[in-house]
């Protein structure tokens, strides 16, 4: 089974174990609904446990979760540094939209389908999202994912091609 981070818990906020989480989703409404299913995971000792939403809201970077298995200050804090994480699933997308997980991997290239690298990670700062190029013996270059630099993503072909500015490689 495959999951999508929405986020790592950096601290408790209140007394009743809501977790304070830096978010790495935008789509926060949707999948901290009421009910929803949601992982903690530690890949450090390859902990997992499996709890369900009762409260959210965001607030800047920052997304409030109370979740029905965290009932105190202190077992938030025990939680400090756990990813939240949810199963993907495609349905969850509307028609022609993607994951920016399907982005990793795909192949870069200019208009003229010249190669320059791949996909190594997609980079969340907080101006944009960006991604990072890989390259064979170069260093790797970011591309600002805004419409300025992308002209066509193909999930299916794991393709995309940019618009090759002066000083982007």
């Amino acid at each position: 089974m495959e999951y999508l981070s929405l986020g790592k818990v950096i601290d408790a906020f209140g007394l009743d174990g809501t977790l304070k989480i830096y978010s790495t989703t935008s789509m926060g409404e949707k999948r901290y609904k009421k009910g929803a299913k949601v992982f903690l995971c530690n890949d450090e000792n390859n902990e997992k446990i499996e709890c369900e939403v009762l409260n959210y809201r965001h607030n800047g970077l920052f997304d409030f979760v109370k979740l029905n298995e965290i009932n105190s200050k202190e077992e938030a804090i025990s939680k400090k540094g756990y990813e939240i994480r949810v199963v993907k699933d495609s349905k969850d997308l509307d028609k022609d939209n993607y994951f920016y997980s399907d982005l990793v991997g795909c192949e870069i290239c200019d208009k003229s389908l010249n190669k320059l690298g791949f996909v190594k990670k997609i980079e969340e700062f907080p101006a944009q999202i960006t991604l990072r190029v890989g390259r064979e013996n170069k260093p790797d270059f970011f591309v600002p994912f805004i419409e300025v630099f992308i002209n066509e993503i193909d999930i299916t072909n794991k393709r995309i091609i940019i618009n090759v500015i002066e000083g982007l490689l």
